[in-house]
């Protein structure tokens, strides 16, 4: 399977580099609430990201799906935006403007729309049916195509 956009991957990796020159570790006990995020960061310890759910994305490849999530971790912590949806779409709004910064309007306005249907999507999807999507990238692909009936479909 090919990513969705392998350009987009290319600058996430890029972004996590830059974020974690050091890397970040994948586990699948990472923190799992905001609080324990803090917690383990402002204790000073490394960046840990779940290994789960990385199969069917639109990136493709797990290694980038897990860096999009340290970028993703970070801005909720940095920001101190907790995991409700108007967090979610703070993030969003952050990860956006660091890809503005870093490769123009552009290809911010282009992969966007991508990172929202990524966050906010799933965060909406999450909302409605108490649990993320096991094929994100089914749902992403149908949150761009259509964001109502993404959100409707029950089986994802």
């Amino acid at each position: 399977m090919q990513p969705l956009d392998s350009s987009l991957n290319a600058a996430i990796i890029h972004i996590a580099g830059k974020l974690f020159p050091l890397g970040f570790d994948v586990s699948d006990t990472a923190p799992s609430s905001f609080k324990e995020l803090c917690g383990h960061l402002n204790a000073g310890n490394r960046m840990v990201v779940f290994a789960g759910g990385s199969d069917r994305t639109i990136y493709a490849d797990p290694e980038v799906n897990w860096a999009f999530r340290a970028w993703h971790d970070w801005c909720h912590w940095r920001g101190v935006h907790d995991l409700t949806l108007e967090s979610e779409r703070a993030v969003c709004r952050m990860q956006t403007w660091h890809i503005r910064k870093l490769y123009g309007e552009v290809i911010a306005r282009k992969w966007g729309s991508i990172i929202r249907a990524e966050i906010i999507g799933q965060a909406q999807y999450f909302h409605c049916h108490k649990r993320f999507p096991e094929d994100q990238r089914g749902f992403i692909e149908a949150y761009l195509r259509d964001r109502d009936e993404a959100l409707l479909w029950p089986l994802w």
